[in-house]
C-alpha cells in the first residue's frame, strides 16, 4: 500500500493527519473534503489506503465505502460513540482519541491484514459449496442469518484451532 488519500470534512485534521504520515515516511497522494472529490480523485487511482473520519459533508464512511467498490482500502478515524455505525466490515475503525503511534499501529495493522488476505488459497468450487451447505443447515435448524452463521463457523473454526472448511465439513458430517 504505496498511497494513502485523507478525506476530512476539517482541513485542520486532514493536514494535522498529513504531517503526521509525512514524518513517518507515508505518501499521502491526495486530501478531500469531500465525497465527490475523493471518488473524483481515486477514479484513475490503484489500489489507495483511504483514512477519513467517520462523516463527510455529503456521506458516510460506508457510502463512501460503496462508492470505492472494494478497489481501495477504508480505514475510519472515529469517536467511539460512532463507532457501531459503520455496518461494513470492510471498513477497519480506529476510535479517537488518536495520536501517531496509534495511527501508524493501525495503517500496520491493517496493510498486513490485506497483505496476508492476498496470499491466501482461493476456495474451489466445491468447497464453496461446502461452506454454503453448512450455513443453509445452521440456517435452517437453528434459526441463524446468513452473517451468524457464517461467525458461528468462523468461531467454532478459532476456538478449535481447525480451518474453515474443515469445521464446516464437521457441521455436515462429512
Amino acid at each position: 500500500m504505496k498511497r494513502i488519500a485523507l478525506a476530512f470534512s476539517r482541513a485542520e485534521t486532514a493536514e494535522k493527519i498529513r504531517r503526521m504520515l509525512d514524518a513517518s515516511g507515508y505518501d499521502v497522494c491526495a486530501v478531500c473534503r469531500s465525497r465527490a472529490e475523493l471518488v473524483r480523485t481515486l477514479s484513475g487511482m490503484d489500489e489507495t489506503l483511504i483514512i477519513m473520519g467517520y462523516k463527510l459533508p455529503d456521506g458516510v464512511a460506508d457510502e463512501v465505502y460503496e462508492d470505492i467498490e472494494g478497489r481501495h482500502k477504508l480505514i475510519s478515524i472515529v469517536k467511539a460513540e460512532h463507532s457501531s455505525d459503520i455496518y461494513n466490515q470492510d471498513i477497519f475503525v480506529v476510535t479517537l482519541p488518536i495520536n501517531r503511534q496509534i495511527l501508524l499501529n493501525a495503517i500496520e495493522t491493517f496493510v498486513g491484514m490485506i497483505e496476508r488476505t492476498k496470499h491466501r488459497r482461493q476456495r474451489t468450487d466445491e468447497e464453496k459449496q461446502i461452506i454454503n451447505n453448512a450455513k443453509a443447515y445452521l440456517m435452517e435448524n437453528h434459526a441463524m442469518t446468513e452473517e451468524a452463521a457464517h461467525r458461528f463457523i468462523q468461531k467454532r473454526s478459532m476456538d478449535t484451532g481447525a480451518k474453515f472448511i474443515d469445521t464446516a465439513r464437521q457441521i455436515l458430517g462429512i
